[in-house]
């Protein structure tokens, strides 16, 4: 392959490694826990747009609100009680109000209809709740039978933060471009080194250093617990090292003189 064919290669490979990371980082951040639950749910007065937190600091009341406009003779109450607990279900009114959204650094002021449970003051402490809306006939929950479940964490300080997500959308990316190197027969003994040190970085050190702000743990996967973020990422590590520590170009390209061809060679 001549080097400028070479070079628009590897270009193709490093943009669909960033587009299939960027795809992944968006169905994490939507099916997170981080991410608000929104929608919109149909009434017989009209459509009603919601959105409630399912992951708070400690210190802030969590906020859940229909979005403006409400249809008018909507009236909405918040089913709520601490999860795996031995409390009463309690009921509070949603009522007109200016709500103040903050995530990863950025603030967002919504007008509507809503309530704001009491901050809880325990790491990973958790509320499970139900959002009931009445538009004349009878009160209905906005998630049926589901309850949502919401967390509360402490602040993870931002210059801890971000560099943690831009370490782990790098490593995701060198993870896949050399997958995409191994299965197109490109070199991927510069890339591995690359992909492994990078996951050691942003999984195994700023990782546990999020979780310790956020949770008072370094580690809350296999032994010590059942976090899956924590555990997979141990998965993922294992895989590379097995990959990397299999022999360059086993069972690779070879020709056969006795059969006058061979396999992953045109000859």
């Amino acid at each position: 392959m001549k080097e400028g064919e070479h070079r628009v290669k590897s270009l193709i490979l490093w943009l669909a490694a960033a587009a299939l990371t960027v795809a992944c980082f968006v169905f994490q951040n939507k099916t997170g826990p981080t991410y608000p639950l929104e929608g919109t749910v149909d009434t017989a007065r009209g459509p009603v747009r919601f959105k409630f937190l399912r992951s708070e600091e400690i210190g802030t009341p969590l906020q859940l609100v229909l979005r403006e406009p409400v249809p008018a003779g909507v009236a909405g109450q918040v089913r709520w009680r601490r999860y795996r607990s031995n409390d009463d279900w309690r009921t509070t009114a949603m009522a007109p109000d200016t709500f103040r959204f903050t995530r990863r650094g950025n603030a967002e002021e919504l007008r509507g209809v809503g309530a704001r449970l009491p901050s809880l003051p325990e790491r990973a402490g958790k509320y499970e709740f139900y959002v009931d809306l009445d538009d004349g006939t009878g009160m209905k929950s906005v998630t049926g039978e589901r309850p949502i479940f919401a967390r509360y964490k402490a602040p993870v300080p931002v210059s801890v933060l971000y560099p943690h997500i831009l370490v782990v959308f790098f490593s995701m990316t060198l993870a896949v471009r050399t997958a995409l190197a191994a299965l197109t027969g490109g070199q991927v003994r510069r890339l591995l080194p690359a992909t492994i040190g990078s996951l050691l970085l942003g999984a195994f050190a700023l990782g546990p250093l999020v979780q310790r702000y956020a949770f008072g743990v370094w580690w809350s996967g296999f032994p010590y617990g059942y976090d899956w973020t924590d555990n997979k990422v141990v998965v993922a590590l294992a895989v590379t090292l097995a990959v990397y520590f299999i022999p360059h170009s086993i069972f690779g390209s070879e020709y056969d003189y006795r059969r006058g061809a061979g396999h992953g060679t045109a000859g």
